[in-house]
C-alpha cells in the first residue's frame, strides 16, 4: 500500500498554533481514509503542544492509538517534534483507554 503524504508546511505553514493544528488535522484525517499516512515536517523545526493536541490527539476520537501507530509515519522531522507527538498521543491514548 502506498502512503499518502501530508506536508505540514504546505497544509498549515507551521506547527505553532491550534488553528494550524486544525488545518493539519483535517488533512491527516482525510488522508487516513486512504490507509497509511506519511506526515512530512520538512522545513518545520518545532511543534507546540497546542498544535499536537489538535492535529494528532483529536485523531483519537475516531482511531484507536494502536491503529494510529500502525498507520501514521512521521518523516523529515526533529526529535522535539517526534517526542511532542508521541508523548501527547500516548498520554491521551492511555487516559481514554482507562
Amino acid at each position: 500500500m502506498v502512503a499518502v503524504r501530508v506536508k505540514i508546511a504546505d497544509v498549515s505553514g507551521r506547527a505553532d498554533t491550534a488553528a494550524q493544528g486544525k488545518t493539519a488535522f483535517r488533512a491527516i484525517s482525510d488522508a487516513l481514509k486512504s490507509g497509511v499516512v506519511e506526515i512530512d515536517f520538512h522545513g518545520i523545526t518545532t511543534a507546540t503542544s497546542s498544535f499536537a493536541n489538535i492535529a494528532f490527539v483529536e485523531l483519537l476520537s475516531t482511531w484507536k492509538l494502536d491503529e494510529l501507530k500502525r498507520r501514521l509515519r512521521i518523516v523529515n522531522s526533529t526529535r522535539q517534534i517526534n517526542e511532542m507527538i508521541k508523548s501527547r498521543l500516548e498520554r491521551e491514548g492511555k487516559r481514554r483507554a482507562a
